[in-house]
């Protein structure tokens, strides 16, 4: 397995570890958490506005980063959990994590240090994701010994004082929690850089929602589903090109909320498209689209785990689709 997959299941033994103490919360930002977080950068959105761009794009571009940072914040100090875990217990995967972290790194100080970016991110969103970053920098290159040096771009940084602390305080912090402490340290972190009313927790219902989804007329009608293959293909071509854009943090969340939603049921019978997806704003989908994209997210984050969706054959056939397009440039 690769260093990411191994990473990808640790968030799961996380979850499984906190939810065998009921100590299992979800992640969640609200309207009334994106709306704490705009009125807290008002004056920053009056620039944006300024600078000419019309007020729908400017309403979408501050939604996109609250929900960017946001997500962010909640994987900081947990990944920095589990690349511990990594380095300790697979000791033959360092060279590959030190190469997949690395690259994550230099492209995050990249997209933090593009003109154009800062240009148009609110103070309040640039300065948090500097010193996030700036912590995870301090931790990566104190797991490596030195082999590392990701922290020196931000060390000229107003923020870097903040990325200290934060880092100061997992050190504390993270040799002493019990299952479920991860969420209290997401806010502790939260509270440090000011983004405590960003987001809230929602109580996890007692079992892991991808053991129990409810597809409306789902698993239970496979001529149905077999009927539906032809589109599905064209949704999972859909699937496969935007988590190819993705991170794999954001393949996995937008995966799992989708999941979340599938427990109401999935009207996929219909073309109609009626459903929407926080991590996918501005973007209705149709049952069976968000049927695919769940699908082809959880190959990515958790191959083995069984949908109940007889959805192999059509998504193997978008794979060979995706791969041929790319081979020719398209």
């Amino acid at each position: 397995a690769s260093h990411l997959e191994i990473h990808e299941l640790f968030h799961l033994k996380l979850e499984s570890e906190s939810r065998k103490t009921d100590d299992n919360q979800f992640f969640t930002t609200t309207a009334q958490t994106q709306e704490s977080a705009i009125r807290s950068m008002s004056g920053d959105i009056g620039i944006l506005q300024k600078a000419g761009i019309p007020e729908k794009e400017t309403d979408d571009i501050i939604l996109s980063l609250v929900r960017g940072l946001c997500g962010f914040l909640f994987n900081c100090p947990l990944d920095m959990l589990i690349e511990r875990q990594i380095h300790e217990k697979f000791p033959l995967l360092q060279p590959a994590q030190f190469m997949s972290v690395r690259k994550l790194a230099l492209e995050a100080w990249q997209a933090n240090s593009n003109q154009e970016i800062r240009r148009f991110t609110p103070r309040k969103i640039l300065q948090s994701s500097l010193a996030l970053n700036g912590a995870y920098a301090l931790f990566l290159d104190g797991l490596f010994r030195g082999a590392s040096d990701f922290a020196t771009p931000y060390r000229r940084l107003e923020s870097f004082t903040l990325s200290q602390s934060l880092w100061r305080h997992w050190e504390e912090r993270a040799g002493s929690l019990d299952p479920g402490g991860e969420y209290r340290l997401v806010d502790e972190f939260a509270d440090m850089t000011g983004l405590r009313s960003w987001y809230e927790w929602q109580p996890d219902p007692g079992s892991h929602y991808t053991d129990s989804i409810k597809i409306d007329e789902g698993v239970s009608n496979e001529p149905l589903l077999k009927e539906k293959q032809p589109a599905a293909v064209f949704f999972l071509l859909d699937a496969i090109k935007r988590f190819k854009a993705m991170t794999p943090q954001q393949v996995r969340k937008t995966s799992f909320e989708i999941a979340l939603l599938g427990n109401s049921g999935f009207d996929y019978a219909s073309s109609e498209e009626k459903y929407e997806v926080d991590s996918i704003p501005g973007e209705k989908f149709s049952g069976l689209h968000l049927m695919c994209l769940m699908y082809a997210g959880f190959k990515q984050v958790s191959p083995g785990q069984d949908l109940g969706m007889d959805l192999n054959e059509p998504f193997l056939t978008a794979l060979e689709m995706f791969n041929h397009e790319k081979e020719k440039g398209g």
